[in-house]
């Protein structure tokens, strides 16, 4: 009689939480995080995605048996996608003044270190979010939802993430995204043997970083591309750190190599500033393609929030979405 009671009294709570579906939803989310890591799939395309951070750990070309994502190592760069957010780069001293009070965050900000929600899923499709909590606040003092839709459409994942000001007041913040790509696509390939091809002819500056301390130097490198669609690649180019361009009118950029007939193509349209960045140390097989709506701290900056070069605002219930996407291509 015991046991019968037992499985009536389960059967009644999971018809209880069936009926309420907001009850519903936030039970299967927590079920979802439970296994950490979410997988899309398409005939073209695996796509894995990480609660932690909603990062995208792989995107595996089915056609061509190539991981596209790089796969972590400590000794390189020990992350594979990450969100930036609420800053994109690195504060002055690690600090920052809103309304009279300093706060303090560390590089890049907090959204790639943090567990988001699950809120839905499909085999193409799921959505995270991120909200304030207490924790943020002490970082970061407003409060805001931070939704990440990643979605697949044919050989494309396509990436919406989505900032609502929750707060009474305005807020002010920083999104970019770091996704770091396997290179060269094919054993025997060198690095050197790849470049970027912008959609548009481009001339552009580049935002040099100082060496040292890692902020914005206080001059610019005057058209660092000159009238041209294509960057070629050498392990040279970063041994100043990451390439920062202003500037950009493309709508895409696409990672090709003179002996391959795969490449990788990233939407970037209406980002103020692309980052490109790999480690300078040789024979680092990876390349960061990085759009970014903010950037680091200048070596003169008074640390004012507000001031920032490259800050978003919004206004109450206001949000922003950000777009980009990943092609894969074979042929």
């Amino acid at each position: 009689m015991r046991i019968v009671l037992m499985h009536i009294n389960v059967l009644v709570l999971l018809y209880f939480l069936l009926l309420n579906t907001e009850l519903y939803s936030s039970a299967r989310s927590v079920l979802v995080n439970q296994t950490d890591t979410i997988e899309l799939q398409n005939e073209y395309l695996s796509v894995k995605v990480s609660s932690k951070g909603a990062e995208i750990i792989s995107i595996y070309n089915k056609e061509e048996n190539f991981e596209h994502i790089w796969q972590a190592n400590r000794k390189l760069w020990n992350e594979h996608a990450p969100i930036l957010f609420p800053i994109v780069g690195k504060l002055k001293d690690g600090t920052y003044h809103f309304d009279g009070k300093t706060y303090q965050m560390k590089n890049h900000g907090f959204a790639s270190k943090s567990n988001f929600r699950v809120v839905s899923k499909s085999d193409s499709k799921v959505v995270f979010i991120l909200e304030s909590n207490p924790e943020t606040l002490q970082m970061y003092p407003f409060k805001f939802k931070l939704s990440v839709m990643y979605s697949l459409e044919r050989n494309k994942l396509i990436i919406k993430n989505t900032v609502e000001n929750t707060d009474a007041k305005e807020i002010f913040f920083s999104i970019g995204a770091h996704p770091g790509f396997n290179i060269p696509f094919k054993e025997g390939g060198k690095f050197n043997d790849y470049y970027l091809e912008f959609e548009n002819i481009e001339t552009a500056n580049r935002l040099p970083l100082t060496e040292k301390e890692g902020l914005l130097s206080s001059r610019q490198i005057n058209n660092y591309l000159d009238n041209t669609r294509r960057l070629d690649l050498d392990y040279e180019m970063f041994q100043k750190r990451a390439i920062i361009l202003e500037g950009i009118s493309s709508s895409t950029v696409t990672i090709k190599g003179d002996y391959s007939s795969m490449a990788v193509r990233i939407g970037i349209k209406d980002f103020p500033f692309l980052g490109i960045w790999t480690t300078s140390k040789t024979d680092a097989p990876f390349l960061c393609i990085e759009p970014w709506y903010g950037i680091s701290d200048d070596i003169n900056s008074s640390g004012y929030f507000k001031k920032k070069k490259g800050i978003q605002s919004l206004k109450v219930g206001n949000s922003l979405k950000i777009y980009y996407f990943i092609e894969i291509i074979n042929h």
